[in-house]
């Protein structure tokens, strides 16, 4: 009958933890090299272990810690005169107590395997994969200063002819400081790393996503430290889901899916380890819950890399830790290294599980130990006035405030280069899902909504089809910034890529943004795609190059067709979007108003009910209609300093009596800029 492991279960524990993280035995002969313990039951019981050969077994332990509960494991051996039964593969290991002299250096190992197959000669003859055989025979060699180990085999059985053991095979290991590695692919810009954290939540069809950084008291710090937490009510993940969430070189679909952004494995462990330095994951499906810790912290020091996970399964109303997947005893040395190395203790992981409510899913990251810059963090954050204010709402920032280099920029002033709250706007191309930053919503702003004087563009490259929207906008024009925001699976992949005469010339398609969709183009097949891991820029690949040629024709039509036609008003409008936008709270579907409707009129929450749009959220949404071209700005490309201030540029609204002035206003001007370059061009940076 097995003994009862209570006592001694927080001893075993550890063992059984570090052997099934592949602790590296030093065996005399060739032998596995990871340990599961199964059982311990007395030696009495067992009455074959004197027939079975054996070997001698030393362990390599990784700390000080590790030397410490092997020998304590080895003591309760000692003491209970009790076997710790191990499997693998088809053999079975008896490890059996050490003598009462022992210095627990070392510790003898008898074992049994399962026959594989039988040979014609009627001997025996087992194939030796990697696993022990007693039909091995090998020299013996000393790897314990002086004790010879030596191979016992069976009696009475022949002995086969000389085999050569099989080489063995190369696993890869991940060292801890690849974590490290790991968070450089998005050095060159930290918002790349939050957009694979609000991926992963659009792919998992959440709803509500919120993304705040707040304070946190920490043990280990001694004091409150910042915390990023990005909370999803999305699907949440099983067991399994986890393991390839935190793992490393998993394989990558076959399948384009174009509903999906995540395609590399990568995105969380890049994304999470430029943030911070340790990161929890709660996440909840509708039968499991599982905890995982990704964390540098934790593993320095050590040669190989440890992710502890522990995941449970509902019955009834309650979760209990899902054997199916692992040992209870390993679940509970995970929980104890969570709580040894996080914030988190027992209350805080029960505050935070009791987020998901009852049968409620989702997924919950947490980091901390956040990124530096200098004597400070990266990031900087504020919550904004309060009272849902919507004069000023919370935001989270670049310190740095450096803008993303741009070929041809003149540009001060990029908000989203440095603005979270600006990039959350405009990162997928239809807004489906609510994100919240710092606990204020943010205001969707899907571009070719915003746009006026809008053209749409098709065309064929390379044997698919690609559609373009160009407009003017009047905030990119007094902010001097202009080009093609390209999306891949929806998602936003590069902003303001001038193309055409946008490069060479600053004031060049000043005010001009173009939207576009390019997974068709850049989905090769096969599962290879033209977008690199990091989501923030395309391969350098014929496709691309292609598309930036179609694109620079495109713009510089859209610009140079019309511009001889534009007319000159004096006064101060302003440009307006062709049509005006509002997005329903329930069904996010987007819905046209009047034009010159003032949407700063709706409520914070509006919905398709209210008016003025008065429906119902099972109507469907409204196609745009391809509108006529005209053009924003001048062909002398001048910057609006050396305009007038009472020139303002306008495409409508000019009387018949007031035309011929104007015009002949506008000649006098367009011939007083086109002495030269615009004195904002010639000065040098």
């Amino acid at each position: 009958m097995p003994v009862d492991c209570a006592p001694f279960r927080r001893i075993v524990d550890a063992v059984v933890y570090k052997w099934e993280k592949q602790i590296w035995l030093q065996v005399v002969i060739v032998r596995p090299k990871c340990w599961s313990l199964s059982d311990i039951v007395p030696r009495a019981s067992v009455h074959v272990l004197g027939d079975l050969p054996s070997f001698i077994l030393s362990p390599a332990p990784e700390s000080s810690r590790d030397r410490f509960e092997w020998g304590r494991f080895l003591t309760y051996l000692q003491k209970k005169d009790s076997v710790g039964i191990a499997k693998v593969k088809s053999c079975q290991f008896y490890i059996l107590p050490p003598d009462k002299d022992s210095n627990f250096s070392h510790v003898q190992v008898v074992y049994r395997v399962e026959k594989t197959c039988s040979g014609n000669d009627g001997q025996e003859h087992c194939e030796d994969n990697g696993s022990p055989s007693d039909r091995f025979q090998g020299s013996n060699e000393d790897h314990h200063g002086g004790n010879t180990a030596t191979e016992t085999r069976r009696r009475h059985q022949p002995v086969a002819a000389k085999q050569v053991p099989p080489s063995e095979k190369n696993y890869a290991q991940a060292h801890p400081s690849y974590l490290e590695t790991l968070g450089q692919v998005h050095y060159a810009w930290i918002f790349g790393a939050i957009a694979e954290l609000v991926d992963n939540s659009r792919d998992a069809e959440a709803t509500r996503l919120d993304i705040s950084i707040e304070e946190i008291y920490s043990k280990r710090a001694g004091k409150e430290i910042p915390m990023l937490s990005v909370i999803d009510d999305g699907h949440g993940m099983i067991h399994q889901e986890v393991e390839k969430m935190v793992c490393f070189g998993h394989k990558k679909p076959e399948a384009d899916d174009p509903d999906r952004i995540g395609r590399f494995g990568v995105g969380f462990k890049t994304g999470a380890m430029r943030l911070g330095r340790d990161a929890l994951v709660i996440t909840q499906t509708n039968d499991s819950r599982s905890i995982a810790f990704l964390s540098q912290s934790l593993n320095e020091g050590k040669d190989n890399l440890e992710i502890p996970i522990v995941s449970y399964r509902r019955k009834g109303q309650f979760m209990e830790v899902d054997t199916s997947v692992q040992s209870e005893a390993l679940a509970k040395y995970n929980l104890k290294v969570v709580k040894e190395f996080s914030p988190f203790d027992k209350y805080l992981i029960g505050a935070k599980a009791g987020l998901f409510r009852e049968n409620r899913t989702g997924t919950q990251i947490f980091i901390w130990n956040l990124d530096e810059w200098g004597s400070q963090y990266c990031l900087e954050w504020d919550r904004g006035l309060t009272g849902g204010s919507s004069f000023h709402k919370g935001d989270i920032l670049i310190r740095s405030r450096r803008l993303r280099s741009r070929p041809g920029q003149i540009s001060k002033t990029v908000f989203l280069d440095y603005s979270l709250r600006s990039y959350l706007e405009v990162i997928f191309l239809v807004p489906r899902i609510r994100i919240y930053l710092q606990g204020s919503l943010v205001k969707s702003r899907p571009l070719a909504k915003y746009l006026n004087q809008t053209s749409e563009a098709t065309g064929n490259i390379m044997g698919k089809r690609v559609h373009l929207t160009l407009g003017r906008s009047q905030l990119e024009f007094e902010q001097a910034n202009c080009g093609i925001f390209l999306y891949w699976h929806g998602r936003l992949i590069e902003a303001y890529k001038r193309v055409g005469g946008m490069i060479h010339n600053g004031d060049w398609g000043r005010g001009v943004i173009g939207v576009i969709d390019v997974t068709d183009l850049m989905n090769e097949g096969n599962g290879r795609v033209g977008v690199h891991n990091a989501k923030q820029s395309f391969l350098d690949c014929e496709p691309y190059a292609r598309l930036e040629a179609w694109l620079g024709a495109k713009a510089d039509e859209y610009w140079t067709t019309n511009f001889e036609t534009l007319k000159l008003k004096k006064g101060g409008s302003l440009y307006k979007p062709d049509h005006e936008w509002v997005q329903c709270d329930k069904c996010r579907k987007w819905r046209m108003l009047s034009s010159g409707f003032d949407v700063k009129t709706l409520p914070e929450e509006w919905f398709c009910y209210m008016g003025p749009f008065n429906g119902s959220c099972e109507i469907p949404e409204r196609k745009v209609d391809r509108g006529v071209i005209t053009v924003s700005a001048k062909q002398t490309r001048q910057d609006i300093k050396d305009v007038d201030d009472d020139v303002m540029i306008s495409s409508d609204g000019i009387s018949d009596e007031d035309s011929n002035q104007t015009e002949r206003d506008g000649k006098r001007d367009l011939k007083r800029l086109r002495k030269g370059l615009p004195r904002a061009c010639k000065k040098g940076p």
